[in-house]
């Protein structure tokens, strides 16, 4: 019987060899539809209508930290509270048709241009299901480390035009990290996003964790809830008059 252990040995080292051969031959495609299945199925999409996040909001190079709520209601309707320390509370929201901001710094305002079109792009966070509608021309990067792990490279454009590069993990397939620019009053800024503590919800699968560094400003959202299917009143929604 000792002859076999080493034959079996060469087997499995040789299946490993044809699998990690098949995974750097996978198109881009394959690799974000791959992204999709494990971070929601279609019958889970399907039951939800509203989605709540709770959190924190940390910025650890300027000592700020706040409370973060986010509203979503299909089919993209989005609302957005942040209560900063020092600052006050900053909303911000879409109704479908008009996206708009409210903060102590800037008053009211409304968005256009590509800050309208990225709040319209983020209003829905079960859309990365149909990755289609909102990337153009996904291509094959290589790889990459992202801390640890060793992650596909995506380069694609999203439908505001402007370059976005993904990092998913060769062996999970979960999204580590976003490079992309971040449309603001002040203009676009290259951004990058981070994420960890993936955590299920009713079948979906939820980064706990998001750290974001723009512009030398890091910000570090930490998840305390997510809930589904929460009655909301579509007035957060809507633009306020003042």
């Amino acid at each position: 019987m000792k002859w076999r252990l080493p034959i079996l040995g060469l087997m499995a080292l040789s299946l490993m060899t044809i699998d990690l051969t098949a995974q750097r031959k996978m198109t881009a495609e394959q690799i974000l539809d791959r992204m999709t299945q494990v971070s929601q199925s279609k019958q889970a999409i399907a039951k939800i209508r509203t989605i709540r996040l709770r959190g924190t909001v940390s910025y650890p190079t300027m000592n700020m930290q706040g409370t973060l709520e986010i509203h979503f209601k299909k089919p993209s309707l989005v609302a957005v509270k942040i209560n900063i320390q020092g600052i006050g509370e900053i909303t911000q929201g879409y109704d479908g048709k008009v996206g708009w901001e409210k903060s102590p710094l800037t008053g009211l305002r409304e968005l256009k241009g590509a800050e309208l079109l990225q709040m319209r792009m983020n209003s829905d966070p079960t859309a990365n299901y149909d990755w289609r509608r909102l990337l153009r021309n996904p291509r094959t990067a290589g790889t990459a480390k992202v801390e640890n792990r060793n992650a596909h490279v995506i380069q694609a454009r999203d439908i505001t035009g402007g370059e976005t590069k993904f990092y998913i993990d060769t062996q999970n397939f979960r999204l580590l990290r976003i490079d992309t620019v971040v449309a603001t009053q002040q203009g676009s800024l290259p951004a990058t996003m981070y994420f960890s503590d993936y955590r299920q919800i009713d079948g979906i699968l939820y980064p706990f964790t998001t750290r974001q560094v723009a512009a030398g400003i890091e910000a570090v959202v930490r998840l305390t809830e997510v809930k589904h299917n929460v009655p909301v009143n579509d007035s957060i929604f809507r633009k306020p008059k003042q």
